[in-house]
Protein backbone atom coordinates (compact mmCIF):
# COMPACT_ATOMS: atom_id res chain seq x y z
CA UNK A 1 0.00 0.00 0.00
CA UNK A 2 1.96 3.31 -1.25
CA UNK A 3 -1.18 5.68 -0.48
CA UNK A 4 -0.82 9.69 -1.23
CA UNK A 5 -2.97 9.87 1.67
CA UNK A 6 -3.44 7.93 4.80
CA UNK A 7 -4.14 8.29 8.57
CA UNK A 8 -1.68 6.64 10.19
CA UNK A 9 -2.09 5.19 14.25
CA UNK A 10 -0.22 3.87 17.10
CA UNK A 11 -2.40 1.13 18.42
CA UNK A 12 -2.11 -1.47 21.61
CA UNK A 13 -3.54 -2.44 25.26
CA UNK A 14 -6.01 0.11 26.28
CA UNK A 15 -8.20 0.66 29.70
CA UNK A 16 -7.15 -2.93 30.94
CA UNK A 17 -7.80 -4.55 27.88
CA UNK A 18 -5.23 -6.70 25.82
CA UNK A 19 -4.66 -5.94 22.08
CA UNK A 20 -5.55 -9.07 20.98
CA UNK A 21 -9.14 -9.14 23.08
CA UNK A 22 -9.85 -5.46 21.67
CA UNK A 23 -9.23 -6.81 17.70
CA UNK A 24 -11.61 -9.77 18.49
CA UNK A 25 -14.36 -7.57 19.95
CA UNK A 26 -13.73 -4.99 16.67
CA UNK A 27 -14.08 -8.30 14.59
CA UNK A 28 -17.10 -8.89 16.31
CA UNK A 29 -18.32 -5.24 16.33
CA UNK A 30 -18.32 -5.48 12.89
CA UNK A 31 -19.97 -8.48 12.07
CA UNK A 32 -22.74 -6.85 13.92
CA UNK A 33 -23.24 -3.41 13.24
CA UNK A 34 -21.67 -3.23 9.71
CA UNK A 35 -18.54 -0.95 10.97
CA UNK A 36 -16.28 -0.51 13.54
CA UNK A 37 -16.28 2.90 16.23
CA UNK A 38 -12.35 2.89 16.95
CA UNK A 39 -12.42 4.99 19.71
CA UNK A 40 -9.47 7.53 20.75
CA UNK A 41 -8.85 10.73 22.38
CA UNK A 42 -5.76 13.53 22.62
CA UNK A 43 -5.71 16.58 20.40
CA UNK A 44 -4.44 14.95 17.27
CA UNK A 45 -6.70 13.96 14.51
CA UNK A 46 -10.02 15.94 15.99
CA UNK A 47 -13.12 14.31 14.32
CA UNK A 48 -14.43 18.00 12.55
CA UNK A 49 -11.96 20.00 12.31
CA UNK A 50 -9.05 17.48 10.89
CA UNK A 51 -10.41 13.84 10.11
CA UNK A 52 -14.03 14.76 8.08
CA UNK A 53 -12.19 17.28 5.77
CA UNK A 54 -9.29 15.54 5.00
CA UNK A 55 -10.89 12.31 4.46
CA UNK A 56 -13.45 14.31 2.28
CA UNK A 57 -10.69 15.98 0.33
CA UNK A 58 -8.48 12.18 0.24
CA UNK A 59 -11.64 11.16 -1.54
CA UNK A 60 -11.77 13.24 -3.48
CA UNK A 61 -8.21 12.90 -4.62
CA UNK A 62 -8.05 9.25 -4.76
CA UNK A 63 -11.20 7.28 -4.00
CA UNK A 64 -10.88 6.43 -0.63
CA UNK A 65 -8.88 6.46 2.82
CA UNK A 66 -7.18 4.61 5.01
CA UNK A 67 -6.51 4.34 9.02
CA UNK A 68 -3.39 2.18 9.24
CA UNK A 69 -2.06 1.03 12.46
CA UNK A 70 0.99 0.14 14.17
CA UNK A 71 0.74 -2.12 17.05
CA UNK A 72 2.71 -1.07 19.74
CA UNK A 73 3.58 -1.61 23.48
CA UNK A 74 0.83 0.35 24.90
CA UNK A 75 -0.40 1.05 28.92
CA UNK A 76 -3.06 3.90 27.91
CA UNK A 77 -5.40 3.10 31.04
CA UNK A 78 -8.10 5.58 30.84
CA UNK A 79 -11.40 6.31 32.46
CA UNK A 80 -13.63 3.17 31.61
CA UNK A 81 -16.57 5.27 30.77
CA UNK A 82 -18.49 3.83 27.82
CA UNK A 83 -19.96 6.13 25.25
CA UNK A 84 -23.50 6.20 24.60
CA UNK A 85 -23.97 8.66 22.19
CA UNK A 86 -21.89 9.97 19.32
CA UNK A 87 -21.79 13.27 17.00
CA UNK A 88 -21.15 13.90 13.65
CA UNK A 89 -20.90 17.87 14.09
CA UNK A 90 -20.70 18.38 17.59
CA UNK A 91 -24.60 19.83 17.81
CA UNK A 92 -26.83 16.60 17.24
CA UNK A 93 -26.31 13.41 19.82
CA UNK A 94 -27.79 9.83 18.34
CA UNK A 95 -27.34 6.84 20.31
CA UNK A 96 -24.44 4.56 19.75
CA UNK A 97 -25.40 2.02 17.12
CA UNK A 98 -26.68 -1.70 18.50
CA UNK A 99 -23.61 -4.07 19.06
CA UNK A 100 -20.92 -0.94 18.92
CA UNK A 101 -19.12 -0.95 21.78
CA UNK A 102 -16.59 2.23 23.15
CA UNK A 103 -14.82 3.00 26.47
CA UNK A 104 -12.40 5.33 27.50
CA UNK A 105 -12.60 7.65 24.00
CA UNK A 106 -13.53 10.94 23.70
CA UNK A 107 -13.77 10.34 19.52
CA UNK A 108 -14.02 7.35 17.30
CA UNK A 109 -12.55 6.50 14.09
CA UNK A 110 -15.78 5.21 11.34
CA UNK A 111 -14.09 2.04 10.18
CA UNK A 112 -14.72 -0.53 7.50
CA UNK A 113 -13.88 -4.46 8.81
CA UNK A 114 -9.96 -4.42 10.18
CA UNK A 115 -7.99 -6.53 8.07
CA UNK A 116 -4.37 -7.76 9.43
CA UNK A 117 -1.33 -7.45 6.77
CA UNK A 118 2.29 -6.38 8.05
CA UNK A 119 4.05 -3.18 5.84
CA UNK A 120 6.61 -1.64 6.01
CA UNK A 121 5.51 2.40 5.94
CA UNK A 122 8.31 4.65 5.35
CA UNK A 123 7.44 8.10 7.25
CA UNK A 124 9.98 9.87 5.84
CA UNK A 125 7.74 9.96 2.85
CA UNK A 126 5.23 11.20 4.41
CA UNK A 127 3.86 14.88 6.12
CA UNK A 128 1.24 15.75 8.46
CA UNK A 129 -1.60 16.63 6.28
CA UNK A 130 -3.72 19.04 8.12
CA UNK A 131 -4.09 21.05 11.41
CA UNK A 132 -1.83 23.55 12.99
CA UNK A 133 1.16 21.19 11.92
CA UNK A 134 0.59 20.84 8.64
CA UNK A 135 3.62 20.12 6.24
CA UNK A 136 6.08 18.69 9.41
CA UNK A 137 7.25 15.89 8.52
CA UNK A 138 6.01 12.63 9.40
CA UNK A 139 8.92 10.86 11.23
CA UNK A 140 9.50 13.64 13.62
CA UNK A 141 5.88 14.35 14.52
CA UNK A 142 5.04 10.80 15.38
CA UNK A 143 8.03 10.86 17.70
CA UNK A 144 7.15 10.47 21.86
CA UNK A 145 3.72 10.76 23.05
CA UNK A 146 2.06 11.72 19.72
CA UNK A 147 0.25 8.62 18.33
CA UNK A 148 -1.82 9.39 15.07
CA UNK A 149 -1.89 11.71 12.63
CA UNK A 150 -3.82 12.42 8.86
CA UNK A 151 -0.68 11.99 6.50
CA UNK A 152 0.00 13.32 3.13
CA UNK A 153 2.95 11.85 0.44
CA UNK A 154 5.67 14.32 1.05
CA UNK A 155 6.79 16.64 -2.07
CA UNK A 156 10.21 16.80 -0.92
CA UNK A 157 12.99 14.22 -1.23
CA UNK A 158 14.71 13.28 2.49
CA UNK A 159 17.02 10.43 3.30
CA UNK A 160 15.72 7.39 4.48
CA UNK A 161 16.70 5.63 7.91
CA UNK A 162 15.82 2.71 9.39
CA UNK A 163 14.05 4.91 12.80
CA UNK A 164 11.20 5.96 9.54
CA UNK A 165 10.15 2.81 8.71
CA UNK A 166 7.11 1.32 10.91
CA UNK A 167 5.47 -2.03 10.29
CA UNK A 168 1.99 -1.33 9.99
CA UNK A 169 -0.06 -4.69 11.56
CA UNK A 170 -3.72 -3.71 10.09
CA UNK A 171 -5.74 -1.11 8.39
CA UNK A 172 -8.85 -0.24 7.75
CA UNK A 173 -11.11 1.88 5.35
CA UNK A 174 -12.90 4.93 6.67
CA UNK A 175 -16.57 4.98 6.22
CA UNK A 176 -18.84 8.29 6.02
CA UNK A 177 -19.08 10.25 8.47
CA UNK A 178 -14.95 9.07 8.95
CA UNK A 179 -15.26 10.20 12.37
CA UNK A 180 -17.19 11.24 15.25
CA UNK A 181 -17.57 12.79 18.58
CA UNK A 182 -18.38 10.50 21.69
CA UNK A 183 -19.74 11.14 25.18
Amino acid sequence: MQSDRLIFMKVGNHANEPWDRILERKRREFETAGRVFWGYGGSACHPINQVQPFARMSIAQQGSITLVMEPVDSRADPLLMPATEFSRDGVFWEPLPMGINVTGSRFAFILGEILPGDLDLQLADYDVGIGPNRGRPAELYLKGRTDKACLVKTSSSRPKGASSVHRVGYSASLEEPFAVLLR
